[in-house]
């Protein structure tokens, strides 16, 4: 349930018309509206309005699930951050593999030529 539905849920089942609620707030119904229909981007200086105007905590219309959803999604960031930096890790070893590979290739191509060139001097002959 959106802040919005929350909002309408629980200024029904308190038995409170819209209209109080928007002239406490000296918004216009439309605004309201929009609240209620989660069409309007709400800021915290309202909610809390809001939530006073009900008589009901900030966190009842914030909602549990959404505090659940923020600290998942600190504990999604922190092992997200986590992955990468092993990635990261993961890859500059890689990396140096690859660098230390490509060396030693380097030096069996020219050990290679070395022999070739003297096969040929030998072949000259």
């Amino acid at each position: 349930m959106n802040i919005g539905e929350l909002i309408r849920k629980i200024r029904l089942t308190k038995d409170i018309k819209s209209v109080v609620i928007y002239e406490k707030l000296g918004i216009s119904q439309s605004t309201y509206s929009k609240i209620e229909n989660n069409k309007y981007k709400i800021d915290i200086k309202i909610l809390k309005e809001i939530s006073t105007i009900l008589s009901t905590d900030l966190t009842t219309l914030i909602g549990e699930e959404k505090e659940v959803k923020i600290d998942q999604m600190k504990k999604n960031d922190i092992e997200n951050d986590t992955n990468i930096y092993k990635l990261i890790k993961s890859l500059e070893t890689q990396s140096e593999l690859l660098r230390e590979q490509n060396s030693f290739l380097k030096n069996e191509i020219n050990n290679k030529n070395r022999e070739i060139k003297q096969l040929k001097q030998k072949l000259a002959k």
